[in-house]
């Protein structure tokens, strides 16, 4: 089956020798310091029975962009294409979207192939879009500890504005809509492991950017899009965006539910939070908290203190139902155990967290998947529909057997 996957990124384009078309993009940030969007579409091939899945190839388009005009014209916005695509889709087919943030040690390929094997995977009935940030897959097949993680984390930071201004592009082309022409569907967001960090940086910019009404009666007529260093947070810059927002082996800090300059106001935008951890997490344990001296993660153990955070925030522990076997990492339950899928599926479903099966209450707030479930499933990771020829060049498909990030 084929599967197409939306996107936005602010990675540098790759073109065609001597063109201006674009063929790819790389691992560093683009234009602007990595501010500059650019919208596309491609068709992923997947295969749930072999477990594979890989671009089609020739089907990357990437949408055209013109923001310098003649006098009488309009600018061309991909953003708006992108947007009248996946608001088509859903309004005549009456079906949500699912936006996905990767986490580290992705090229932008791998970037949406994750995305297609999701959408397939989950087997929800949904749009899917992919924000991809600029992180670097490594030339060995698995993240490289010092360099790939100091690269990923410098990208991540500076991508938050980058996804916060996406945000912002389909806040003006929602508000731009006639009632008649709204969807009124929902958008839920995925985000996986670093992909959180970028989400912290995203939502603290949102905060400071003035919206287009405030912007217009600031002197000088301050552009909507433009992030005001500086400025106090400003939670009049929080929409209700999202219906549900999933959490999966956070890199983030435990303590970022009860920090103003982290996620503490994220349920805002959302009607629940859902973060999915593990204490057997490798990355997390050893990478981020142990080389990296990040301390604690969201990822590991789940909020640090579930009493004094926003009522719509669940922790889910994960750890009772990987293996090492099918997942060496142990970081990325979320797309390759199916017990843990069936879980995030009825959250996206939109079942009660007291009423998702196959959990048990450990606290307020808090649950454990059963591990007997495992018995009941088969156990299933993803690897690329080119194997053979990607371990032969550059190691990409033993990164994805084991995990990747």
């Amino acid at each position: 089956m084929n599967v197409t996957v939306y996107f936005a990124t602010n990675r540098q384009p790759i073109t065609a020798e001597g063109t201006n078309q674009i063929t790819g993009f790389s691992s560093e940030l683009g234009p602007v310091n990595g501010l500059n969007i650019r919208y596309g579409r491609a068709e992923i091939a997947v295969d749930l029975q072999a477990s594979s899945y890989g671009l089609v190839p020739g089907s990357l388009h990437v949408e055209d962009e013109q923001l310098i005009f003649p006098q009488g014209s309009r600018a061309v916005l991909g953003s708006n294409t992108i947007f009248g695509a996946l608001r088509t889709d859903m309004l005549a087919k009456a079906r949500p979207t699912i936006a996905f943030i990767h986490g580290f040690s992705n090229s932008f390929v791998d970037s949406i192939e994750r995305a297609g094997w999701i959408s397939a995977f989950y087997g929800i009935d949904a749009n899917m879009f992919v924000f991809s940030w600029p992180s670097v897959a490594s030339p060995v097949g698995v993240p490289l500890p010092f360099v790939d993680y100091q690269h990923d984390r410098k990208t991540a930071a500076a991508s938050g504005p980058a996804v916060a201004r996406t945000l912002r592009r389909l806040y003006d082309f929602v508000d731009g809509l006639p009632e008649s022409e709204r969807c009124n569907q929902s958008i839920h967001l995925v985000c996986h492991s670093m992909g959180v960090y970028v989400l912290r940086g995203a939502l603290q910019a949102l905060m400071q950017m003035p919206d287009p009404a405030a912007g217009a009666a600031m002197a000088g007529s301050v552009p909507a899009m433009v992030r005001m260093d500086g400025m106090q947070p400003a939670l009049t810059g929080l929409r209700r965006t999202f219906d549900k927002i999933v959490l999966a082996a956070a890199d983030e800090d435990a303590d970022a539910f009860d920090d103003p300059a982290k996620l503490k106001y994220l349920p805002r935008t959302a009607s629940s939070v859902t973060v999915y951890h593990s204490t057997k997490d490798w990355v997390l344990n050893t990478l981020s908290a142990g080389t990296k001296f990040n301390g604690p993660r969201l990822g590991n153990d789940g909020p640090d203190n579930m009493g004094s955070i926003s009522d719509k925030v669940t922790a889910v522990d994960c750890s009772d139902v990987t293996s090492f076997a099918q997942d060496p990492q142990e970081h990325q339950y979320y797309r390759i155990f199916p017990v843990v899928r069936d879980d995030i599926v009825q959250v996206l479903s939109g079942v009660p967290q007291n009423q998702v099966g196959n959990r048990d209450p450990t606290g307020s707030g808090r649950y454990r998947i059963r591990p007997q479930a495992r018995l009941a499933v088969r156990v299933t990771s993803p690897k690329p529909r080119t194997a053979k020829a990607r371990v032969a060049k550059s190691g990409a498909a033993k990164k994805r057997a084991a995990g990747g990030s």
